[in-house]
C-alpha cells in the first residue's frame, strides 16, 4: 500500500520523519547583511529591533457624528388650546381666531346617528317616514363657526 517506499505518506504526500527538525536551516547572509542570530522561533534574538503594536483605535461611538444642540438660555412657553364647549343652540364666546366677541353661526351636518334613525323608521315603524330624521336638526351634528372671520370653533354631536 505504500508504493513510494519509505517516506512517503497516503495518496505519495511526502512526509518528514520524528527526528527532523520542522524548519529548514537558514542560508547564508548576503552580501551586506547583518547575520541572522539563530535565537530560535518564536522567539526573537537579541539584536532584532522589537517594534511595539500600535494602539488599539478608539471605542466605536454612534454618536460622534452628531452635532449637539446648542445650548439656549432662553425659555419656552407652551400654550395649550382646548375647543371651547358648545352646545346644540348659536353660542355666545369670544372667537379664537379673531378674538372678537360673537354669536356662532351653526351648520347641520348628517352623522351616523342621523342614518341609523332613518333605517330603524322604514323598518319598524313605517318606511315612507324614513326622511324625517334628514330634515330635523336635532338628529344632525351642529357645527359652530365664528361669522366675523368664518373660523371653526366646534361641533356639537346631538
Amino acid at each position: 500500500m505504500n508504493p513510494g517506499g519509505k517516506g512517503s505518506g497516503p495518496e505519495g504526500f511526502q512526509t518528514q520523519p520524528l527526528n527532523q527538525p520542522p524548519y529548514p536551516a537558514q542560508s547564508p547572509p548576503y552580501p551586506g547583511q547583518a547575520p541572522v542570530a539563530t535565537g530560535g522561533y518564536p522567539h526573537p534574538s537579541a539584536n532584532v529591533p522589537n517594534y511595539a503594536h500600535p494602539p488599539p483605535p478608539p471605542p466605536y461611538d454612534a454618536n460622534s457624528n452628531v452635532i449637539p444642540p446648542a445650548q439656549n438660555a432662553s425659555t419656552t412657553y407652551v400654550q395649550v388650546v382646548t375647543s371651547p364647549q358648545v352646545g346644540p343652540d348659536p353660542a355666545s364666546m369670544v372667537c379664537p381666531s379673531c378674538t372678537k366677541h360673537v354669536i356662532t353661526r351653526l351648520d347641520y351636518e348628517t352623522s351616523t346617528k342621523t342614518h341609523i334613525a332613518a333605517g330603524l323608521l322604514c323598518l319598524f315603524i313605517c318606511w315612507p317616514c324614513f326622511w324625517i330624521p334628514y330634515v330635523i336638526d336635532s338628529c344632525k351634528n351642529a357645527n359652530h363657526y365664528c361669522p366675523n372671520c368664518g373660523a371653526y370653533i366646534g361641533t356639537y354631536r346631538g
